[in-house]
Formats: C-alpha cells, sequence, structure tokens
C-alpha cells in the first residue's frame, strides 16, 4: 500500500505493509506551489501530475492508497457518554456533534470507541473525527486521477498516534508536537491510550517570513538561514528575537491551555514533550520549549520518524 501525505511544502510518499514496523521506500518531494492549502486540494491537475511522473520515475506500482489530511478544519473530539445500546450510541453522538459541529452535514465523520483512562463506571468514550466534505472530495478525485485504489483517508493526529503506538514513543504521558510549515498538530497519549488532539494555526513560515522580512532576502534564503542558525539568544537573531519569541509565546500559550485542559479532565501532569516536523530541528527550540514549559523535551532523531512518522501512521489501519 501506498501512503501519501501532501503538505504545503512537501510531499511524502511512504510504500509499505500496514503491520510491518519498518518503513519501506520513502520519498520526500516538493510541493508545486499554491496546489493546496491548509488541507485543501486547489489545484488537482498540476498534483495529480507531479505524483504520477514520481511514481513512474521511482518505479512504484503500489495499486492502493491511503491519505493523511493536517487541516485545521478538522475536528476531532474525545466524547464521554452514559452506556447505552450500540443503536442509541449514533444518535446520541449527532446531538454532541450539533454542539461542535453546527453545520455538520458539509461535514465527513466517522467515530470510534475508545478505551475508559479514568474509572467511571456506566460510561464509554468516544473519539469524532470529522472533515469537510470538500475536502473529502479533492482527495477521492485524486485517487481515481493516479488510478489507485482508496483504502482510506485519516485525519493527522490519528495517524500520529498509531504510528507513536507502534514505533513505541507513547509510553508515559506523552503531548507530540508536530510543527508543519502552516498547522502545529498537538496529540496527547496516555500510556498509548489515544486521549485528544487539538491543532493551532501556527507553523515554521510564520518565523521564515519574519526572517525575511527583516533581513530582505527571499523566502528560500529565510528558510536556509533559519536552519543553520541557532534561533534565539545568539548575535544572528539580536534584531528580530522579541519578535520572534513573541509568535511563539502565542503558541505556547495555546499549549499551556491544552496542558491544562488535559489536568483538569485528568488529573494528570504531561511527563514528556515529543517534536515532529522540519521545524522542530530549529537550533535551540527544543530547549527553550523545555526551560518554557518544564517538562523534558525531545526532538525525533530519526529522519524517518521525524519526517514519514504520520504518513506510516495512516497506513496502520485498524490497529
Amino acid at each position: 500500500m501506498l501512503g501519501i501525505e501532501i503538505g504545503n511544502f512537501n510531499t511524502k510518499l511512504l510504500v509499505g505493509e500496514k503491520r510491518n514496523k519498518f518503513f519501506g521506500k520513502r520519498l520526500m518531494i516538493n510541493t508545486p506551489s499554491n496546489v493546496i492549502t491548509n488541507g485543501k486540494i486547489i489545484d488537482i491537475n498540476s498534483l495529480a501530475d507531479v505524483i504520477n511522473e514520481t511514481l513512474k520515475r521511482n518505479n512504484i506500482k503500489e495499486k492502493q492508497v491511503c491519505f493523511t489530511i493536517s487541516s485545521s478544519n478538522n475536528i476531532i473530539r474525545d466524547l464521554e457518554l452514559p452506556l447505552m445500546k450500540e443503536e442509541e450510541v449514533e444518535k446520541a453522538l449527532y446531538y454532541e456533534i450539533e454542539q461542535y459541529i453546527p453545520d455538520y452535514e458539509n461535514y465527513v465523520i466517522d467515530y470510534r470507541y475508545l478505551p475508559n483512562i479514568a474509572e467511571k463506571d456506566k460510561m464509554i468514550r468516544v473519539l469524532i473525527a470529522s472533515s469537510p466534505k470538500d475536502i473529502i472530495e479533492k482527495y477521492v478525485k485524486l485517487a481515481e486521477m493516479l488510478k489507485l485504489k482508496l483504502e482510506a483517508i485519516d485525519i493527522y493526529s490519528n495517524s500520529i498516534y498509531k504510528a507513536c503506538k507502534k514505533v513505541n514513543l507513547a509510553e508515559g504521558i506523552v503531548s507530540v508536537v508536530d510543527i508543519g510549515a502552516v498547522v502545529t498538530n498537538v496529540t496527547v497519549i496516555d500510556n498509548g491510550n489515544y486521549i485528544f488532539s487539538r491543532s493551532i494555526e501556527f507553523g515554521g513560515n510564520k518565523i521564515t517570513q519574519i526572517i525575511a522580512n527583516a533581513f530582505n532576502i527571499d523566502f528560500q534564503a529565510a528558510e536556509e538561514y533559519k536552519r543553520a542558525k541557532k534561533f534565539i539568544r545568539e548575535e544572528n537573531y539580536k534584531d528580530i528575537e522579541d519578535t520572534i519569541l513573541l509568535s511563539f509565546s502565542e503558541v505556547f500559550q495555546q499549549l499551556s491551555r491544552i496542558f491544562d485542559f488535559y489536568y483538569a479532565t485528568y488529573h494528570k501532569n504531561i511527563q514528556k514533550i515529543i517534536m515532529l516536523g522540519g521545524t522542530s530541528k530549529l537550533l535551540g527550540l527544543r530547549e527553550y520549549v523545555e526551560d518554557y514549559f518544564r517538562i523534558p523535551t525531545f526532538v525525533i532523531e530519526t529522519e524517518d520518524y521525524l519526517y514519514f512518522l504520520p504518513v506510516y501512521g495512516c497506513l496502520l489501519r485498524g490497529e
């Protein structure tokens, strides 16, 4: 099976068997400009052409495909419901869904049961995942244009959870923070159990743009500068350090609210933070996050995990 993650700047393709702990052939290519925005495919023809050409050039002949989608428009909620009959669950869920998604008719909605974390009698936990229909429909069309059988479309945080569990990164109470180009995905895992996830509208592009504006250089040059220099407490960033720290401060405040919500709900503290994505490799960022939250913080060093963990997770159906 082929797993695909289409990001604003990079598209990742991974071939693998769903029960294989190790990765097969993997490729990361540049996403054409202006073909996707916040998970929504805008120029499907250009995107299909690039992916098709990549598959042919690399002799990838998989017939099945799954996608993982990162978008701030995805909505994921963990609900607790009184114990009830199977046929009553869906009706109760749609009542709850209306509270979160008033126009739920315009969303594709799925749900699954979760194990109980707290000792609560006569309650069930249900995970609701939803994505706008106009986003999903484009991925269905893309699979058709690639002449591949669509097996699944997964939401990004669920892919991260499954992959972390598979490769033993889900031990303890973990917050997995994946800083993408545009969106930061936060997934909380309690000893291998999915708890909840949230999306924050912030990504590495914002920092790159600050650098580009400050030094009057183009975006690509700013991206290279960002990756080569320590991002705080260095002469390189003296004139823009406050602006960069202000951007991160806004994100950290939202992260703090997520951690506070977890503590208020489950009476437990986050024990460690695991950072994914290219932005997590910014020199000095790990130390800054650890100092800010006073929580042990780790950046995934293995390149395969750092970049391909979410797309690997979408291959793990039924995990």
